[in-house]
């Protein structure tokens, strides 16, 4: 009877799930399955290199570096050197222009400091071939990378060529095989010092630590983000934010995040909250919770007169007693907005006929243009329900007032007039303070936007007065109060991003639509927005937002693909001139705190 033969295990299936499908290497690309690639040999450097230098290459989308380092004698490059000083110093005595003397100086005083490290400092030479495998998913996607890669070496002053019918060799060099053909060797193969080759590693910590602030959460390389918002040097300028990411992604928890230990660092906290995300953390450090959606202890009188964040100019004229300082002048400016809001297509004439009631509404209250805010009491200032009452009575008299009288009855005695229609009852005691229109949110636009811009000025009014004061100021859905109609109202959060500074505190402008910021009438403040914070949290976006984001924040491959693909806590941290990735980590504490509104 024969013997049954023993038969090895079979790797097949795991080999084929490994292996690709094919690869055919034509002259100057490889096709790996589905896949396309290009491989590149740098083939000539500069005299001088920034440290890391190749981590600028290694960071772009489907790039992988290979570099081989061999050790050689030192004898090669000194005798190399000692030929290429004697040219220099020959050209140096022959003269020249101005321009060429200096550059042939200093190519020679880089000479004469490379054999210095080599014969005093002993540094042993190495031979150094860098090669690059460009990965792309279609032909044109993989000319566009490795035009990126051709141009981010060239701004360095490298020189990189593909290796023409060299594609399988090149791309054994790039593999994990440790293998370098002598016809890549010979093409990119460079002497150098140990310096410069170690100095060459793509290895560098992008994290953030500012040593103290926010623990904010960790980058790719899983170091700490360490974020101090209040740090003032070079392109770390103010102190504002711009928070965004469309819904489901982290935002409110990230602002939760922040706000939460900016306020355990002594910080006071405003916020402006349109969807009850914050009332439980508010809760949590026994803040005041406000009803500014028509609750008792939320009215804020429009017609009370505040502080209004003024232009650089107007500021300036004032400063310096050129310009007098008219108060309720001033506030004509916010009421304006305010009634753009809130009657929207008023008409130009409506709109004067306002004007003249609202002067004679303040002079029966013997307030003028002149006089100081904090010398009126509370309850002696007067309110919609006395505007309504001198329109509806000049109405009676002249029929051109009766649409004024009708569209203001609302705000008077109508359903709005639990927001405006009376003195203000709302008091800031506290280090916490949210408020709150979720009341609002589902009724008309034009109330929701007009008390949004009540409450933003009732807040900047609070800043103002307290100068000594650290206080953050978050606008949550920043874009309600972004109007076409109503452009001033957008103006007044620009004012208020750029003078916050000056009063020691920061803007927190929170939105998922950029689209409304960024319309035609009010573009020139929604952009402004966008560019002026300092800091930026971008979470991953929609489309349609992504391509408005792309050239307003100069976005990269890499990060265009981190706001398509990106999950919950992804987001590109801009701090300055500082860009990185950062995955937002609340604890399991502050989570708990946060509460479940929102989105946890």
């Amino acid at each position: 009877m024969a013997k049954e033969e023993k038969t090895s295990p079979v790797m097949g299936s795991f080999l084929d799930l490994i292996s690709p499908s094919a690869i055919k290497f034509e002259e100057k690309r490889v096709v790996v399955g589905d896949q396309f690639q290009q491989i590149m040999v740098i083939v000539d450097y500069p005299e001088q290199v920034e440290a890391a230098w190749l981590s600028r290459v290694a960071q772009l989308p489907g790039v992988v570096c290979s570099v081989h380092i061999e050790p050689t004698s030192s004898t090669e490059l000194l005798d190399h050197l000692k030929v290429t000083m004697g040219d220099l110093q020959a050209k140096l005595l022959q003269g020249g222009n101005p321009y060429s003397q200096m550059m042939t100086e200093k190519k020679f005083n880089h000479a004469k400091e490379l054999v210095k490290k080599i014969t005093d400092e002993q540094q042993n030479v190495f031979y150094m071939t860098v090669v690059l495998a460009v990965t792309a998913p279609d032909e044109k996607t993989l000319r566009t990378r490795v035009k990126n890669v051709e141009q981010t070496l060239a701004g360095m002053q490298f020189r990189v060529r593909t290796a023409m019918y060299r594609q399988e060799p090149g791309y054994k060099a790039v593999g994990p095989w440790v293998l370098l053909d002598q016809t890549i060797r010979d093409m990119g193969a460079r002497n150098m010092p140990a310096e410069s080759v170690a100095g060459s590693f793509p290895f560098t910590a992008s994290n953030l630590n500012d040593g103290r602030g926010i623990l904010l959460g960790s980058d790719r390389s899983n170091g700490v983000i360490l974020l101090d918002i209040w740090k003032r040097e070079g392109s770390r300028t103010n102190s504002n934010m711009l928070i965004t990411g469309r819904p489901g992604v982290g935002k409110s928890t990230t602002v939760k995040k922040i706000l939460y230990n900016e306020y355990g660092q002594g910080k006071k906290v405003i916020m402006i909250d349109p969807e009850r995300e914050y009332k439980d953390i508010c809760e949590y450090v026994k803040g005041n919770w406000i009803n500014c959606g028509g609750g008792a202890g939320g009215r804020i009188n429009p017609l009370q007169v505040r502080q209004v964040p003024l232009d650089d100019e107007e500021e300036e004229a004032i400063e310096k007693g050129l310009q007098e300082y008219r108060p309720l002048a001033n506030h004509f400016q916010t009421l304006r907005t305010f009634f753009s809001l809130y009657l929207r297509d008023i008409s130009g004439e409506d709109m004067a006929r306002l004007e003249m009631a609202l002067e004679e509404v303040y002079h029966k209250h013997d307030i003028t243009w002149t006089t100081i805010p904090e010398d009126v009491p509370n309850d002696s200032w007067p309110h919609v329900g006395h505007l309504h009452e001198w329109v509806e009575l000049a109405s009676k008299k002249a029929a051109e007032w009766e649409r004024l009288a009708l569209r203001l009855r609302s705000a008077a005695k109508g359903a709005d007039s639990a927001l405006w229609a009376g003195h203000s009852t709302i008091k800031d005691d506290a280090e916490f303070t949210v408020l709150d229109i979720k009341n609002l949110i589902d009724g008309s636009q034009n109330v929701i936007s007009a008390q949004y811009f009540n409450i933003l000025t009732w807040s900047w009014n609070e800043i103002s007065m307290n100068r000594l004061i650290q206080i953050l100021l978050g606008m949550e859905e920043g874009y309600l109060v972004a109007d076409p109609k109503a452009p001033d109202a957008l103006r007044t959060v620009r004012n208020i991003s750029k003078r916050i500074r000056k009063y020691g505190g920061g803007l927190f402008f929170i939105t998922h639509n950029f689209e409304d910021l960024l319309h035609d009438e009010v573009r020139l403040y929604g952009q402004s927005l966008i560019d002026n914070p300092t800091y930026k949290i971008i979470m991953p976006q929609g489309e349609k937002d992504i391509q408005l984001l792309t050239p307003l924040l100069h976005l990269t491959e890499q990060e265009v693909e981190l706001l398509e693909k990106g999950g919950r806590g992804d987001a590109l941290l801009i701090a300055g001139n500082r860009r990185l990735y950062a995955k937002i980590e609340p604890t399991a504490e502050e989570l708990e705190i946060f509460g479940s509104a929102g989105g946890r």
